[in-house]
């Protein structure tokens, strides 16, 4: 059955009218169901028997938790890399800070920032492709400095604690900032984290220290972390606002 497209209008929390428009597919379901993109487009199925007027209430009786959905997945394309078509004047994240892209033609490729523009210059500047590449291996460079640079200026809160100094490992994660396995010494960091604060960044790092004098998040684990960065939790909402469904 076709999808129907179907706009209703809701209260924000500032008690601005915001419109929502949702795609409705008809099948035989037992609920309505609602899934939200990271495209932010509304879906909603329901089964033919269900009253559009009950759809719409639905959607009303939803509406807090879909508008704070949008404006997650907006705020998390800001600092996607993915999604950017890299052209000069595009907004990056780097440790927090917004910095503009400018590109350039060179004859040879490379990338370097000032704290406010990020400056690409490469050979074929009309090349996706390449300026993506480019991009990303900034980014992956940035990754392996910083993160190394925070392990090794916040490694002697843990040292006297007898905890080694760990391996670093960096990639993507959909589920987590970071992760670590004591027995191999190895922590590992999600690369996103690059576009975010140098306290967040420390936050997750010293968390994963934590886990290798507590390896599972026991009311010690948690007085320990207080004990080290009493604002963790702040800092974990930053992240956490902006991260990942």
């Amino acid at each position: 059955m076709a999808l129907e497209s179907r706009t209703i209008f809701v209260t924000d929390n500032n008690n601005k009218l915001r419109k929502l428009t949702y795609e409705l597919e008809r099948k035989r379901v037992k609920n309505i169901n609602l899934r939200i993109r990271s495209d932010e487009s509304i879906f909603v199925s329901a089964s033919p028997l269900v009253a559009v007027k009950t759809i719409d209430d639905f959607i009303l009786s939803k509406s807090d938790f879909i508008l704070k959905s949008l404006s997650r997945f907006s705020e998390k394309r800001k600092w996607e890399i993915d999604n950017k078509k890299y052209v000069s004047g595009e907004s990056f994240y780097l440790l927090g800070k917004q910095m503009r892209l400018i590109v350039k033609h060179a004859n040879q490729n490379h990338v370097e920032e000032d704290g406010v523009y990020i400056t690409l210059t490469c050979k074929r500047p009309d090349d996706y492709i390449l300026k993506k590449r480019l991009i990303e291996n900034f980014f992956s460079q940035k990754c392996y400095e910083e993160f190394n640079r925070i392990i090794e200026e916040r490694y002697p809160l843990f040292k006297k604690y007898r905890v080694p100094y760990p391996n670093l490992k960096i990639r993507r994660m959909k589920t987590r900032w970071g992760s670590c396995i004591p027995s191999k010494n190895q922590i590992t960091l999600n690369e996103n984290l690059i576009h975010f604060s140098e306290r967040c960044i420390e936050s997750v790092v010293i968390h994963e220290f934590c886990h290798f004098r507590y390896p599972n998040h026991s009311k010690e684990f948690y007085n320990f972390m207080t004990i080290l960065i009493p604002d963790w939790k702040d800092r974990k909402k930053e992240l956490d606002e902006t991260f990942l469904y």
